[in-house]
């Protein structure tokens, strides 16, 4: 994998002169874990397969953040570092101008973990892979078309990465834990499954030094509403009282909004109690303008479709509003959901989900979050966008007729060893 990621980002720094296409893997804005690791994973993936080119001749992955933001990943400097990954080899968002390469029709897309979009980039489009309600992480959906389509490209390296990102996943499904047994049966030396959490929780909880303005873009996505309010949903690594103790949180806030033009920031706070191995979620709502924080307070508090059950709670800052979430279940993709419908008519303008809503319908959850108003589902069969080719979203390339035993006798035919072969046997 080093000498593909040296290849492509010895190819960026050129700026691609000429009339070479680039097929572009990218993940959401937030540039968490499982979005740079699916990017890397997928892109590599595709640079072995014999369609994955689409006419281009070159992938390249690229991490949607300027590189300047990156250490501020902690758990993804720690995940690749470990997996020997360079960061030099990293292409990212501020290094290549994809709006220049689209405009030149040379631009192909596949985006990951599909939370966010880049609106002018729709049409190069050509696969959205997105895990919505299916699976815990978009990695799992990755490392399954890998296992199914190109196994012999997974050496510990590349296991280790995606290993990383699914155990490290809060509510993990069957098909999480069954590509998780997978890897653990083929690379018995990837590291306990507790250690590397521990591991990794440690580096993402680590805000120590940091700013309020760091901490919110250490994962944050933002939506424009309706055109006009730009609001930023952010994941906060810290209790809600830790949040609200810190100096000069208000003002500091108030810069940050300043600084990236936006109406009102939510942070959705995460932490742990000891009683329980459920996440504890609650919301900081800050704007400095009353009438948003009053809509927004309004959404939360009437949800329905999606309901994610807050309730507000006292809080010491006038322009701060509180809440706890009591829905254990509950995400900020359900949270964006909620106030993309609920403040906008169903409409965000921006382009942190306008590929989603135009290249695919939202898929359901069994437990009816993510589910579509009438309206909505209407307007979608009236005018049904083109399906993503080659998209993971709808299914499993492993479902139906796949065989574990099989796929882990290839492993050792692969490795050529009969040892690694009654061992694969004995995992299962």
């Amino acid at each position: 994998m080093e000498d593909f990621l040296e290849s492509s980002s010895a190819a960026a720094k050129t700026r691609f002169h000429g009339s070479q296409r680039v097929h572009v893997v990218m993940g959401n804005e937030s540039c968490d874990l499982d979005s740079i690791v699916s990017s890397l994973a997928m892109a590599y993936f595709l640079s072995r397969s014999s369609s994955g080119l689409r006419g281009a001749s070159l992938v390249l992955p690229v991490l949607n953040v300027p590189r300047s933001l990156f250490p501020l990943r902690r758990d993804a400097v720690l995940l690749l570092t470990e997996s020997g990954v360079a960061t030099e080899t990293l292409v990212f968002r501020d290094e290549v101008d994809l709006h220049r390469l689209h405009g030149d029709g040379r631009l192909a897309l596949t985006l990951v973990d599909a939370q966010s979009g880049d609106a002018v980039l729709q049409a190069a489009a050509v696969d959205v892979i997105d895990h919505v309600e299916t699976v815990a992480s978009c990695v799992t959906l990755v490392t399954e078309r890998i296992l199914s389509r190109a196994p012999e490209i997974l050496d510990r390296q590349l296991a280790l990465l995606l290993y990383g990102v699914m155990v490290d996943s809060v509510g993990r499904t069957v098909r999480d834990r069954q590509v998780i047994r997978l890897l653990q049966t083929q690379f018995p030396d990837l590291p306990p499954e507790g250690a590397l959490h521990a591991a990794l929780h440690a580096a993402k909880f680590d805000l120590s030094g940091l700013s309020t303005e760091q901490i919110l873009l250490q994962d944050l996505v933002s939506v424009a509403v309706g055109g006009e309010t730009r609001i930023a949903v952010s994941n906060v690594y810290m209790s809600l009282n830790e949040f609200l103790l810190r100096t000069s949180l208000q003002q500091e806030l108030s810069a940050a909004c300043q600084s990236h033009r936006l109406d009102a920031v939510v942070a959705m706070t995460t932490s742990f109690s000891d009683q329980s191995e459920e996440p504890v979620r609650q919301l900081a709502v800050y704007s400095s303008r009353p009438q948003h924080r009053l809509q927004i307070s309004h959404a939360l508090l009437t949800s329905r479709s999606p309901a994610l059950c807050f309730s507000s709670i006292s809080c010491p800052y006038k322009d701060i509003l509180a809440f706890d979430l009591t829905n254990a279940g509950a995400s900020r993709r359900r949270l964006l959901l909620l106030l993309s419908r609920l403040l906008s008519d169903d409409t965000i303008t921006s382009s942190s989900s306008s590929v989603l809503h135009h290249r695919r319908r939202l898929q359901l959850g069994a437990d009816g979050y993510g589910s579509l108003e009438e309206e909505e589902e209407e307007s979608w069969r009236r005018a049904p966008p083109p399906p993503p080719m080659n998209s993971l979203v709808d299914g499993s390339p492993l479902e139906g007729g796949f065989n574990q035993e099989a796929l882990l006798e290839k492993f050792s035919r692969m490795g050529g060893g009969e040892e690694e072969e009654q061992r694969g046997r004995r995992g299962l």
